[in-house]
């Protein structure tokens, strides 16, 4: 056990024994009921990030809750100044509120669970004005049932009540929805974190501006080459690159939204990776992204594009030089990308659900925690009809929104309690050193072998597949059979 691992043993123990604790969570149950929308915890947060005296009678009343902050600022080592900036925000102490509440109901545990998802990605409408030959939605005109303005806006307040963090809008192309910026707007001002994903072709520059007016912090945009012909034919529109090109510029000139570039990586455009990440810096956004290739959808009739293991472990490793080279966010879904990233640097860094995260001793415990596939854990779907599923790339309907409470689907849904277990995987995804920490991606498992605990076929480390033949055949030691 290396001495990263023995740190990681010494805190999650004092973790679990001081907020895990039987009495600890019976505290955090009693705080957490709401009471006219609102929770006790909720207003001792907003009295700890208040700079104002604070009376004694509220002292009293919040003392509980400042304990449970104290001891999670003690084993963490943070500073209670900044704690108190990053939580006057509402979005931050949003998460904060799931968090606790997920301690009190679930305990602390390995992965960890959620009261409710802090993600939930919403296929807002299968309008789509390009046909890309990996779209999972297969999207191109409206379904004949998609929801209703009312419709939706009793979906945002199911996921404000419940406490869901943020909110992703993706599509099918989302700005073809007539009520697009109504619906954003309005979960914005019910304080979550509203993202939008686009394909970046619709983006002029008064589309952006009723963007940021509406509250959207961060915009996803498509761009699946630096090379206008690449990308045209996997979109399947002429003139699509350079529509988008014109959008991303048109994005980068706001000072208030996050803008990132994503492309999904397959055998058409893997070659073009570092000329993608040099032109999102060049063009002044803050991230790129690379996106696993799920063959579902009309990704279906393109299996053979999918990356082989080999392929799939040189894109992780340009991924990781990059991230490691600093100065620009190199993110990707792939989840193997945290044990590519924990075992080169030595635990010091680590790709945990989207994220990279860089702290000497408590990086390998974070994404042990909340690394690798998130499906039906962290985050879930909702398709333009209300359908919910666990991802965007698993087909699978866990419940209707129309007819069903999210929190009941939430909860109850067997698909998504298997989902949340490790204990279950099979072959060597579950009996992998990295099981916490990635765990393989459930959707590529689940399109490969129909089978939510298969092995991802596209991991180095699996043996399965059609892969088999030539899963070992480079000269890299980046895996242990």
């Amino acid at each position: 056990m290396t001495r990263n691992n023995v740190d990681d043993a010494r805190i999650f123990i004092a973790v679990e024994g001081s907020l895990g604790n039987p009495l600890s969570r019976f505290v955090i149950n009693r705080l957490s009921k709401k009471k006219n929308g609102s929770s006790l915890i909720e207003d001792a947060l907003l009295s700890y990030c208040s700079t104002g005296k604070t009376s004694v009678l509220e002292t009293i009343k919040n003392a509980p809750l400042l304990a449970l902050l104290g001891i999670g600022r003690a084993v963490f080592g943070a500073d209670k100044k900044a704690m108190q900036e990053f939580f006057s925000d509402p979005v931050a102490r949003r998460g904060l509120v799931n968090v606790i509440r997920s301690i009190g109901k679930y305990g602390i545990n390995r992965p960890f669970k959620l009261v409710a998802p802090f993600l939930v990605v919403w296929n807002y409408t299968n309008a789509c004005n390009l046909r890309c030959k990996h779209c999972y939605q297969s999207a191109s005109i409206p379904l004949p049932d998609e929801l209703n303005l009312d419709e939706k806006r009793n979906i945002i307040d199911q996921l404000v009540e419940n406490d869901v963090v943020a909110l992703a809008f993706s599509g099918g192309e989302p700005l073809m929805a007539p009520d697009f910026f109504e619906t954003a707007s309005y979960a914005s001002h019910n304080n979550m974190y509203v993202t939008l994903a686009t394909n970046g072709t619709l983006l002029t520059e008064k589309t952006v501006d009723k963007i940021v007016k509406c509250g959207v912090k961060y915009i996803e945009i498509s761009l699946d080459a630096a090379t206008p012909e690449i990308h045209d034919n996997f979109r399947g529109i002429e003139g699509a690159w350079k529509r988008t090109f014109e959008g991303i510029k048109n994005a980068v000139e706001s000072d208030e939204i996050f803008v990132c570039i994503a492309s999904t990586i397959t055998q058409h455009n893997f070659k073009e990776v570092n000329a993608l990440i040099d032109l999102a810096e060049e063009l002044g956004t803050k991230r790129f992204l690379a996106f696993n290739f799920i063959p579902t959808g009309n990704a279906a009739n393109i299996k053979d594009m999918d990356l082989t293991p080999v392929m799939r472990e040189e894109l992780l490793e340009i991924l990781y030089q990059r991230l490691k080279k600093g100065g620009f966010e190199v993110m990707t879904t792939a989840p193997q990308f945290s044990r590519v990233c924990m075992s080169k640097s030595k635990n010091i860094i680590a790709a945990a659900h989207f994220g990279t995260y860089e702290t000497p001793d408590k990086t390998h415990m974070l994404a042990d925690f909340i690394g690798g596939c998130g499906a039906g854990r962290l985050y879930c779907a909702i398709q333009p009809n209300g359908i919910m599923t666990p991802c965007v790339y698993i087909p699978i309907e866990v419940g209707d929104l129309r007819t069903e409470r999210f929190i009941d689907i939430w909860e109850n849904s067997g698909t998504l309690k298997d989902l949340r277990r490790r204990d279950e995987l099979l072959g060597n995804c579950g009996r992998c050193d990295f099981k916490n920490v990635c765990g393989g991606c459930r959707a590529r498992a689940y399109a490969y072998s129909g089978n939510l605990n298969g092995c991802d076929p596209g991991c180095i480390r699996n043996s399965v597949g059609r892969f088999a033949n030539n899963i070992y055949t480079t000269s890299n030691t980046y895996y242990s059979s």
